[in-house]
């Protein structure tokens, strides 16, 4: 990035591994803070996401494991 006629203007390019551009914004320092915090927040959500899903599901599990305890007892008593 260049001001005219000459210098240098200030700006943020975030690129992630694979090489695609996730921001390429100018501005001033706090600015581009900004807009990394924003991009790096929206990466965090997934992964967040992820978590909640993957105890929600440990929990269905455990839940799933005692009521096929209980019913292997109620069949244990009818033998």
């Amino acid at each position: 990035m260049q001001k005219a006629p000459k210098g240098t203007k200030r700006g943020v390019f975030v690129v992630d591994k694979a090489g695609k551009v996730l921001a390429a914004e100018g501005g001033g320092p706090q600015a581009t803070v900004d807009v990394v915090k924003k991009v790096v927040d929206s990466q965090d959500a997934p992964a967040a996401d992820k978590e909640v899903k993957e105890k929600e599901d440990t929990e269905l599990a455990q839940v799933a494991s005692e009521v096929a305890d209980s019913a292997a007892k109620l069949d244990g008593e009818k033998a």
